[in-house]
């Protein structure tokens, strides 16, 4: 018998897991004699991440995290057991997991399952983008579900419309910064009140002010499936920081040790949730959350519900 070194792993997980492998996930532990449920992915970890991320800005080799065999589990037994035969791209699974796994934890713990044969793993490195497919190892026909996958995220990965989407991400930024009362002073900054900014050819995407109060914010808008850069946020911040303005993330999502950093900087993180597709792509933006269960959606603005957490949080931080 083949020795299953995730297998204890995967017993704790079985029972918590949905039928739908697109639902959020729990795990279970035991405490006195009765089953709790907690998320996965653990806030001290996020602190942790946090310590390293903040150590003078220089980036270390990250400690193995144990949230990765707890991700193997699931992953497994949510994506891969031997009885499915279905193919995914790599970022579906790491969006569907996000709620309980940083991104790169799930890249981790899919690494790790590819190299010790326990799943099926191919990249097409022809690709400017080089899309990554798993699927379990009894799956013997892989080739058509690959073909059908690869043609979307070629279609969502052409430079002509992710700069579209990065375009109509600042035009709904914009629409929502008037609606409740602030005012762009500028776009691409790279200069404020004299300061430039010269140790990179990084720009913010917008400075704002509101005029009641006159607090300003730099503003970086990222209509993205995947977190920022590491790089460009510390690179953004830093920029803040420099202009002496506070720091405002608008994204899709998140990681909390990020947004931790960018509160502990006097900013704010709006997260979003969804992607945004421009209105001429909404059929695309079908297809993509019916094959891939992406969050993406097309929309003329964003909710005032959304706009309104900034404010409030504004509102509640006036010097």
């Amino acid at each position: 018998m083949r020795d299953d070194p995730g297998g204890h792993q995967r017993s704790i997980v079985r029972s918590a897991l949905p039928d739908n492998p697109f639902q959020p996930v729990v795990a279970q532990g035991r405490r006195s004699g009765h089953f709790r449920a907690r998320p996965i992915a653990c806030f001290e970890a996020a602190i942790l991440m946090v310590d390293w991320f903040n150590n003078d800005r220089r980036r270390r080799p990250r400690p193995r995290d144990r949230a990765i065999d707890e991700a193997k589990a699931v992953i497994v037994e949510r994506f891969f057991r031997d009885d499915m035969r279905q193919v995914y791209y790599g970022r579906q699974i790491e969006v569907a997991l996000e709620n309980n796994y940083f991104h790169w934890i799930t890249k981790r713990a899919l690494n790790e399952l590819a190299a010790s044969r326990e799943i099926i793993f191919e990249t097409d490195e022809s690709k400017r983008y080089s899309p990554h497919f798993y699927w379990p190892r009894r799956h013997r026909y892989p080739r058509r579900q690959i073909a059908e996958i690869g043609r979307l995220v070629a279609e969502f990965s052409e430079p002509n419309f992710t700069h579209a989407l990065g375009q109509h991400g600042e035009m709904l930024a914009d629409i929502g910064f008037a609606d409740i009362g602030f005012r762009i002073l500028g776009r691409k900054v790279r200069e404020v009140d004299g300061r430039q900014w010269m140790r990179s050819g990084h720009d913010l995407d917008r400075l704002i002010v509101r005029e009641a109060d006159g607090v300003r914010y730099g503003v970086e808008i990222k209509n993205t499936l995947p977190y920022i850069d590491q790089a460009e946020f510390e690179t953004k911040l830093a920029m803040c920081e420099h202009f002496r303005v506070r720091p405002l993330f608008i994204t899709r999502m998140m990681p909390r040790n990020y947004i931790y950093t960018v509160v502990r900087a006097g900013g704010f993180c709006l997260v979003l949730g969804n992607q945004h597709y421009p209105l001429m792509a909404d059929d695309l933006a079908r297809r993509v959350r019916s094959r891939l269960n992406f969050p993406v959606v097309s929309i003329r603005q964003l909710p005032d519900t959304v706009l309104n957490r900034f404010l409030d949080w504004h509102m509640s931080h006036l010097p």
